[in-house]
């Protein structure tokens, strides 16, 4: 069973739990994830990579959306933080061990059985209420998301949704389709 950030036994996250608190370094520096969310709806994309850039709103997108991205895993050389292809209003978390460990502590429990544990490895954008609970996940298989076809349109569309039901007063984040000309 995986441990989370403080070594406790860590569990799977389910639409109605808390997302869980950390603080990383980040394209912005260093933050405080609940701090720095305030009283936006939030986004976490564990594998922003996944998402072709085409995709990304341009133009009007409601900043009040903050889009926390992971990075790539790969070496650390302690160097200027990378600049991945972000949403627009997206932050990047810069150092890899700060990545691991908030994907680790995300991730939630680990299936021991599982003979090839890459298969069922989901890459998931947790879409996160001001009040600090998961409303829902997005996720799909790694299998599906390595060329960088998904459209994060998909998980805008769903932000709007859960915004709309979450009461009155609430501007949709983008348009989740092109208008006819």
């Amino acid at each position: 069973m995986k441990q989370d950030l403080r070594g406790e036994q860590a569990m799977a996250l389910f639409a109605g739990h808390r997302a869980p608190d950390f603080t990383a370094r980040t394209t912005i520096g260093r933050i405080r994830f609940h701090e720095w969310l305030g009283r936006s709806w939030g986004m976490l994309v564990t594998h922003p990579g996944d998402f072709h850039p085409m995709t990304f709103p341009h133009g009007h997108f409601d900043r009040s959306v903050k889009i926390l991205c992971l990075p790539h895993h790969g070496g650390a050389d302690g160097g200027a933080c990378p600049a991945p292809v972000l949403p627009p209003g997206g932050v990047a978390v810069c150092d890899p061990g700060d990545g691991a460990a908030i994907a680790r502590l995300y991730s939630g429990a680990e299936f021991e059985d599982t003979p090839a544990p890459d298969m069922v490895a989901e890459h998931v954008v947790f879409l996160i209420a001001p009040d600090r609970t998961i409303r829902t996940t997005l996720s799909h298989p790694p299998a599906q998301s390595r060329a960088g076809n998904r459209d994060f349109r998909e998980a805008l569309h769903l932000l709007d949704t859960l915004r709309a039901a979450a009461g009155p007063g609430v501007a949709p984040s983008a348009s989740p389709r092109r208008a006819a000309a």
